[in-house]
């Protein structure tokens, strides 16, 4: 009986999945082609119906104080959506929170809102207990944490009695409005009682809890013109792609069928169950009716000779493994289709090789040689931006850019919000109705969506009528399908949802692997949405085109260029959106990150830091994409060798520079980590050499990038990364950048922390950056803004041509540089100084109070903090608009009271530059300052001070033993250790540049002789050193050429300059008519002391000296 059971079964099989009864099998017969045309969409309506928020058990939590608050008080009553119920615990405080998970809805001012809900108690309480009244609250974000412990104001709150005494639902509506606009903030219902619960467990109920925001008529708002106001953002053509449906693949005339069984061995069509290989040599044609639509088919493998044509109609495929060794069609770049064709792949997690031997399992592989092409119906634009802000309960959005998209299509709008991972803002709808720019959604937006003039949310397009996905089962493992392409292919117009496969490498959604260069493939107009692991990859593969695409909701990096040897490869108008680290993010210290290793949790550790972008090899076009959340927008990580399959290749793929890297945008990412930004030029990859395994940190690590990307000393083969017309937004350290060398051309950064965090030879130029749009979810005091942050030693940087804007006093600030100030600086430490590293010119100032311009900390143990600098090249950035020297808070700086003057809003000096400028030297002493040597910032020698140009006062900086002073060139210098002059010093000529001197003077007892020599360290033969002679006077000395000395028989007098140097561009780092002199390494004098009468003590020091001035008319 059971084996008349199984042949039936078997017979009912082969029935559903070979209709030759309705498929026919001449040779000329074609399904009917799909239509291209859209469902028709109603017309757009005339008013906004009123929409609900509703607030159910699964969206909020209680809370309490006297540790009354457990997770399980409020729970969800199952059998009614919006019904919860909140367990009160005995001796339960007279009052409790229940607080929104989620960011409360966007309210306009002045607009009547209500807030609803239906109450009841679970039993009658003790007569002299009753819920007196509740207060609905609107709170930072923020300050949540801080409510039991202790008082935070609620941006807007408002009480209200009513009957909650009823062990029967009684309902509860009041209107209420704002006196502002609200952005960002939390719903809490604070729930009051008239005294504390006594020793009775209670519960209460609530059902139907909402926010109701009123119709209103349908008005057409500002649009807005252009989504940038300075820079310019490409974008892709607006036409679709030329068709030529005459030549679409299935029309062909040698085509055989699938299920006509003379197609097959034996003339018997396969079934599901089988292996099935297409015979060799055909052209197989593959139709609906050819099928089932059921089944699962367990493999099916396309030879090299033969090829598997779908039929451009709508069915679907359930299948396990396909290999394609020669070419699998469904659809071309000149006949798309707009069939509804499904393909699912199923499959349970395994690392069993089932598709061919290194391709996987549960999904389509091409090998080296063969070729696929994937066509679905073109949707243009992929996705476009909103062009204007809508907001909690609208139902209608308008975009910039033309789109034919089509009722009952899913369209993602990205987050306004910072903070994209701890609060989700994403917003996926369903269209109702579309009219050119205009759709109506099925169901109201939840949250507030900004399309300002300064940016705009992205709008992406969700569907597609061909669809890849992994079948329903793929959730339990986060083991989806996957497409893996060895040889060439073609993909447009696809939708590929629930696949890659979590943590195993090689497993992505659409992935070239090892395909070399290819010669005609892309990936275009695609979209990848809830992806277990990445989106597109290039891996081991050069000049492939991603161009039009979108991905949402991606765990691990997405658009991924794997190992480091990927190059002249197009990522253009791309998407990537809300997109997940692998385990917690990466965090860390503030330069030194965290370090991952490779596990099977973790198998490419740099997914901590997962973003959008990941690119090991800069030598590639990115071109008008855009980056929505995750760890970091665009990530950039340092690769001294290149990874995985190419370990042994002979590269440095951190030292190729940006091929091309224009018009990108990144926003709502860096803030996982104290020193993340959206952009992100750092960490390190690679492998390590004992175990072979993948090791990632997430820190300060620089690149040196030269031409070829071939490491030089060689100047004339450095090259600069640049990044053009970029635009930053809703970030911490906006385009971060730990290398050597960086240009950033055209930039506009708003409602961030700053705008960019810049290392090495740094340009910034042509920007815009805003403190504060109208954005309203970025009007908050949990985050400060600064225009630019200064570096503390060695890091040149060049601000030019910038328009700082909206820097606002926060009135919660302690420190100057901790407030929303347009200029800071590093001025912790004692150990790294400021060297002249820091330039302006061209600065304009717009709604920015004058105390907002600079903020100086004043922090005593710290050289950072006294030796703060910088030249302002045309005084437009400190408002004197002629070149102008910028110092600390120390009257060192101010060389001369007719040109110098002190701010104290600022805490610093400003001196007019004139012939001066700004340098830097290190006095090395035995004993007492040890060249490299690390000390406290507290250990103080002694100090320098100002002389000469009618000079009489004591200007002077405390020196420590940490070597390094900077101060004002062409001026005296004194130089005062408190334990006395040394036998012997070296003093090096770091930073003094060519026409420029340090009049040195250094008290020693009257008798002392000297013997003075140059040494350029590392130049062939001491070129350019020198021994100085004894001249007749101090200023003798002073009007020399530096190889003259003095000895007053109180001060030693030498003209510290660099006689190598000519003036050359070289000598300098240029940019926008501003510059900064180079450091040089190293030009050094050295002075040795000698006195008959007189013996040093046992250190080498001369003591029981006076602290003297030299003469002021010096």
């Amino acid at each position: 009986m059971k084996i008349i059971i199984n042949i039936f079964i078997l017979f009912l099989a082969i029935l559903s999945s070979v209709k030759s009864d309705t498929c026919p099998i001449d040779a000329n017969w074609r399904p009917t082609p799909a239509s291209s045309s859209s469902p028709v969409s109603p017309p757009l309506p005339t008013t906004h119906l009123a929409s609900d928020i509703v607030y159910g058990g699964n969206d909020l939590y209680y809370l309490a104080y006297w540790s009354n608050t457990e997770p399980n008080n409020l729970q969800p009553v199952s059998n009614v959506e919006s019904e919860f119920s909140i367990a009160i615990p005995a001796w339960a405080p007279d009052y409790f929170l229940i607080i929104a998970k989620q960011s409360a809805p966007s309210l306009k001012a002045n607009t009547n809102y209500e807030f609803s809900f239906d109450f009841k108690l679970g039993q009658a309480l003790a007569q002299d207990i009753v819920y007196s009244n509740m207060t609905l609250s609107f709170y930072q974000p923020e300050d949540i944490h801080y409510l039991l412990w202790s008082y935070r104001a609620p941006t807007y709150a408002f009480t209200f009695t009513g009957d909650f005494s009823s062990t029967t639902y009684k309902s509860k509506t009041l209107t209420f409005s704002v006196p502002f606009d609200l952005g960002l903030s939390t719903l809490i219902l604070q729930v009051n009682r008239s005294r504390a619960m006594d020793y009775d467990d209670t519960t209460i109920f609530y059902k139907n809890m909402r926010i109701t925001v009123p119709s209103k008529p349908v008005t057409t708002p500002t649009l807005i013109t252009k989504d940038s106001e300075l820079i310019n953002i490409p974008k892709p053509s607006v036409s679709l792609d030329p068709q030529d449906l005459s030549n679409c693949p299935y029309l062909a005339s040698d085509l055989v069928h699938w299920h006509n069984p003379s197609t097959w061995p034996n003339n018997v069509v396969p079934q599901p169950n089988e292996n099935i290989t297409i015979p060799a040599g055909k052209r197989v044609l593959i139709s609906p009716c050819s099928i089932s639509q059921t089944l699962i088919y367990q493999r099916i493998v396309i030879p090299a000779t033969s090829e598997l044509i779908f039929a451009d109609a709508n069915f679907t495929m359930n299948v396990k493994d396909i290999l394609v060794q020669g070419k699998f069609i469904m659809g071309t770049t000149k006949c798309r289709y707009n069939a509804y064709i499904n393909i699912i792949f199923h499959g349970t997690k395994t690392k069993i090789d089932t598709i061919a031997p290194f391709y996987g399992s549960k999904g389509i592989a091409v090998s080296a040689g063969g070729f696929i092409s994937v066509h679905g119906k073109q949707y243009h634009s992929s996705w476009t931006k909103l062009a204007s802000t809508i907001w909690s309960g609208d139902r209608i959005i308008y975009v910039q850019d033309n789109i034919n998209w089509e009722v009952g299509q899913q369209v993602l709008i990205t987050t306004s919000q910072f903070k994209d991972e701890l609060d989700n803002q994403n917003e996926v709808l369903t269209i109702k109705t579309i009219s050119g720019k205009v759709i109506e959604f099925t169901t109201p937006i939840k949250f507030y969506h900004y399309g300002g003039k300064e940016y705009q949310a992205e709008v992406a397009l969700l569907s597609r009528r061909i669809v890849f996905q992994g079948n329903d089962d793929s959730d339990q493992d986060s083991f989806g399908g996957h497409v893996l392409v060895s040889g060439e292919g073609q993909f447009a117009g696809i939708q590929l949802k629930k696949m890659g496969q979590r943590n195993v490498k090689a497993r992505y959604p659409l992935h070239f692997h090892l395909a070399n260069v290819v010669q005609n493939s892309y990936i275009s107009d695609c979209v990848v949405t809830k992806s277990y692991y990445r989106c597109y990859t290039i891996h081991g593969t050069n000049n492939l085109t991603l161009t039009r695409n979108v991905a949402f909701d991606v765990n691990g990096h997405c658009y991924y260029l794997e190992d480091g040897v990927e190059m002249d490869n197009t990522l253009s108008f791309n998407l990537g959106a809300f997109v997940h680290t692998i385990g917690e993010p990466a965090a860390g210290g503030a330069q030194t990150g965290e370090t991952y290793y490779e596990n099977e949790n973790l198998t490419q550790p740099a997914d901590s830091a997962a973003g959008a972008f990941y690119i090991t090899n800069a030598y590639n076009t990115i071109i008008g994409n855009s980056a929505s959340g995750g760890w970091a927008g665009f990530s950039f990580p340092n690769l001294e060798k290149p990874i995985g399959n190419h370990k042994n290749v002979a590269m440095e793929p951190q030292a190729f520079t940006t091929k091309v890297f224009e018009g990108n945008t990144a926003h709502s990412s860096g803030y996982q980590w104290i020193s993340g930004s959206s952009i992100y030029v750092g960490g390190k990859l690679i492998t390590d050499e004992e175990t072979g395994l993948l090791v990632y940190n997430t820190g300060r690590h620089s690149r040196d990038t030269c031409k070829d990307g071939i490491f030089s000393w060689d100047p004339s083969n450095f090259l600069w990364m640049r990044f053009n017309n970029t635009k930053i937004y809703l970030s911490n350290l906006g385009l971060g950048h730990w290398g050597d060398r960086v240009e950033v051309v055209g930039l506009e950064a708003y409602d961030s922390m700053r705008p960019a965090s810049l290392f090495g030879a740094a340009w910034l130029s042509n920007a815009i950056v805003d403190g504060q749009t109208g954005n309203i979810l970025s009007k908050t005091l949990a985050y400060n803004r600064q225009g630019f942050q200064f570096y503390d030693t060695y890091v040149t940087t060049i601000l030019s041509h910038i328009t700082f804007r909206n820097f606002i006093r926060n009135p919660t600030s302690v420190y100057p540089d901790d407030d929303n100030v347009v200029i800071i600086a590093l001025t912790f430490s004692d150990l790294y100084k400021p060297q002249f590293i820091s330039s302006t010119i061209n600065i304009t100032l717009e709604n920015i109070l004058p105390a907002q311009i600079i903020g100086h900390k004043i922090v005593p143990d710290s050289g950072s903090s006294r030796f703060f600098n910088f030249i302002d090249w045309d005084g437009s950035l400190v408002g004197t608009h002629v070149p102008t020297i910028v110092g600390s808070h120390e009257k060192w700086w101010s060389y001369d009271d007719s040109k110098c003057s002190y701010n104290s809003d600022w805490t610093i000096w400003i001196c007019e530059k004139g012939s001066k400028s700004v340098g830097n030297i290190e006095f090395w002493v035995p004993n007492l300052i040890i060249r490299g040597e690390q000390n406290e910032g507290d250990t103080f020698v002694g100090s320098v001070s100002l002389f000469g140009d009618g000079i009489t006062d004591v200007r002077k900086t405390a020196i420590t033993r940490n070597a390094g002073i900077t101060g004002i060139t062409s001026t005296g210098w004194m130089l005062w250790l408190d334990g006395g002059s040394p036998t012997y010093l070296q003093v090096w000529a770091a930073q003094v540049a060519y026409q420029q001197y340090i009049f040195l003077a250094i008290p020693y007892p009257a008798g002392t002789t000297f013997t003075i020599s140059t040494e350029n360290k590392w130049a062939w033969q001491n070129a350019y050193g020198f021994n100085c002679t004894l001249a007749s006077s101090a200023a003798e000395v002073r009007s020399s050429n530096g190889t003259k000395y003095y000895f007053d028989q109180t001060h030693l007098f030498v003209k510290i300059v660099n006689p190598v140097l000519t003036g050359a561009p070289s000598e300098s780092f240029n940019r926008g008519g501003a510059k900064i002199d180079d450091v040089y390494w190293e030009y050094i004098y050295h002075i040795n002391a000698t006195n008959p009468n007189i013996s040093p003590n046992q250190d080498g020091f001369y003591t029981n000296l006076s602290y003297t001035l030299p003469s002021s008319t010096l």
